[in-house]
């Protein structure tokens, strides 16, 4: 019997090990490139040490995900997961389930999330049907790399010679297997995803919002049957570690990921990026599909080194455009634009889903009204305008996202509690359950950045103290 392992040292789990598919993925051009795209976007703008990949995060995933499996009896013995001719059913799902994890960001863009904004804001505005099909996140290129690369180099070459379907591979990661254990592991309020970017981020930021007990977490998880399937839940006696995971990833992202002082740089990135994909400077998501996820080689390219080449070449060029150039010159330097903070554009604590369509809709009117009035005192002025449609959450609550479910004990993202007397329940159904009460608030977060002269220009004009009475007129006519 020989058994293949390759030993990696991470600086937040220790020593990894992994199996053969996951060395020849490791290998691969698609997997090393993550070493080159940073997990946090320009957060190191606020926090200079936040400059960890996406590389060490996804073997971070992946080893949680062995720690959860090892821990509810869902995985093998080593003399069997590391035997690469031993390819029973149960050492099939360790490893797919692993590879999940290991891959559940390969198809992340340069700077991670920051020029998924771009491309998502570009696709919005994109005409052609057969471009509606898919949306240009990078969830929808992962899932076209796992399938659609059978060829020396590629990604599902490798998973179909070590006997992994790229297909369910694709499905588990997005959530939507039929394997509903499956989909909780890699998708959901409690996946191995989150247990790792909370305690990786914030070691890396030195913030303490995301330090949770982890090995507690995952020791009193549970896997129980329901209706033939198999559930994972939080044993009953342990529902207050669950609670605080899940504040801590509600402050992590409320303070830390929508802060405005480094979202501010984010989202310069990103109306820059648009620039230059409205403009064919950039690779069109319709290229990174058919074209150049094709090529190993090339999609090797596709990360935080090709923007920042973009921007370089844009600031040495002696005719600019002279908003864009503005733009570079601020996000290169880190001159920060100047936050637009009155009401209605503030963070707020929403309360039902009536109390966030009113709240949304007047942050809405209030953006258009003041970006209408800033172009009539300067046409050649910008705005960066963030009016989101998804706010900071707790956990998933259908009630705010339409959702019916038959049952909601199926449901993929909602905790689970397995009680001591063998009953699965929802953990918002629990009598002692902070999370009963707190599910139903969301933060949301809109933001309007401006240039500091434009800033200077409105507060001089009363433009700002206009808005802030335009507000009341938009709350009596709601």
């Amino acid at each position: 019997m020989a058994l293949h392992k390759k030993v990696i040292f991470d600086n937040i789990h220790g020593y990894i090990t992994l199996n053969r598919v996951e060395e020849r993925i490791l290998q691969s051009a698609y997997y090393q490139r993550l070493r080159w795209v940073r997990q946090l976007g320009f957060t190191f703008y606020l926090f200079p040490g936040a400059t960890h990949t996406r590389f060490a995060h996804t073997l971070g995933v992946l080893h949680v995900m062995d720690k959860i499996l090892r821990s509810v009896g869902k995985a093998v013995p080593e003399e069997k997961f590391f035997d690469p001719n031993v390819t029973d059913e149960q050492t099939r799902f360790h490893r797919t389930m692993r590879l999940a994890g290991m891959l559940h960001d390969i198809g992340t863009f340069p700077f991670s999330h920051t020029v998924e904004i771009a491309y998502l804001e570009h696709w919005k505005k994109q005409t052609t049907p057969a471009l509606k099909k898919n949306e240009a996140s990078h969830e929808a290129l992962g899932s076209h790399i796992l399938q659609n690369t059978d060829f020396p180099g590629g990604i599902t070459q490798i998973l179909k010679e070590e006997g992994i379907d790229p297909r369910e591979l694709s499905l588990i990661i997005s959530g939507k297997s039929s394997n509903v254990l499956a989909n909780q592991l890699m998708h959901s309020d409690m996946d191995a995803d989150r247990m790792d970017y909370l305690i990786r981020d914030s070691y890396h930021t030195g913030v303490k919002y995301g330090e949770f007990d982890r090995d507690y977490l995952i020791q009193k998880l549970k896997v129980t049957k329901y209706k033939g399937h198999d559930i994972l839940a939080i044993d009953e006696r342990a529902i207050q570690v669950v609670e605080y995971f899940l504040i801590c990833r509600y402050s992590w992202y409320s303070q830390i990921i929508a802060n405005g002082t480094g979202y501010k740089f984010d989202l310069l990135a990103a109306k820059i990026y648009e620039y230059f994909l409205e403009n064919d400077q950039a690779h069109s998501f319709k290229y990174l599909m058919e074209d150049m996820s094709q090529n190993p080689s090339q999609f090797f390219t596709f990360n935080d080194s090709y923007f920042m080449a973009m921007m370089n070449d844009f600031l040495a060029q002696k005719v600019k455009h002279p908003v864009m150039s503005e733009l570079c010159e601020m996000l290169a330097y880190r001159r920060a634009p100047k936050h637009i903070h009155c009401a209605p554009i503030i963070p707020t604590l929403i309360e039902s889903p009536e109390n966030r369509d009113e709240v949304y809709e007047n942050a809405k009117r209030a953006a258009f009204w003041l970006e209408g009035e800033t172009k009539q005192l300067n046409p050649d002025s910008w705005m960066i305008i963030d009016i989101p449609k998804k706010d900071v959450t707790f956990m998933s609550n259908p009630a705010y996202d339409h959702k019916k479910e038959t049952d909601p004990l199926l449901a993929r993202d909602p905790v689970k509690v397995l009680t001591t007397g063998g009953e699965l329940r929802q953990l918002v159904d629990v009598s002692n359950s902070v999370i009963r009460v707190l599910r139903n608030y969301r933060n949301f977060l809109p933001r309007i950045y401006t240039s500091p002269k434009t800033y200077e220009m409105l507060e001089k004009k009363g433009v700002l103290k206009s808005l802030e009475a335009q507000f009341k007129t938009f709350k009596k006519a709601s």
